[in-house]
């Protein structure tokens, strides 16, 4: 799908399953404002850390989120993720149903775009 337009019959029915989920949604609004990583969303949504992160796969898969590898001081690393859903709007006429999603890019920081340079270098 593109960032911005009409959604097909497929990207409807995924888009329409994971925020009938109350755990996506919750991901989505927490993530709307700041990249958390799957341990903190799992604290701030009170779900298992085995359902956020089964729900950030779907996310991810459908386009909702991006993840981005975050480097810790120690030398480890971890993925923390942003929303990238802006807005769906849903449309229903003769025709049928139309859905029309927004993405929008999650901004990228200095530490983001060099992580991004290290991981073209390898």
């Amino acid at each position: 799908m593109s960032p911005a337009g009409d959604a097909d019959e497929a990207d409807v029915g995924q888009v329409a399953e994971l925020l009938a989920n109350a755990c996506a949604r919750e991901i989505l609004v927490r993530t709307a404002g700041e990249a958390l990583s799957g341990d903190e969303l799992a604290d701030r949504c009170d779900a298992s850390r085995t359902t956020v992160y089964r729900q950030l796969e779907r996310l991810e898969a459908a386009g909702l989120v991006v993840g981005a590898v975050q480097l810790d001081p120690d030398g480890h690393h971890f993925e923390r993720y942003r929303a990238s859903l802006d807005r769906v709007t849903i449309d229903l006429d003769t025709d049928g149903v139309h859905m029309t999603i927004d993405r929008t890019e999650p901004a990228t920081d200095a530490v983001d775009r060099l992580e991004g340079l290290f991981d073209r270098l390898r």
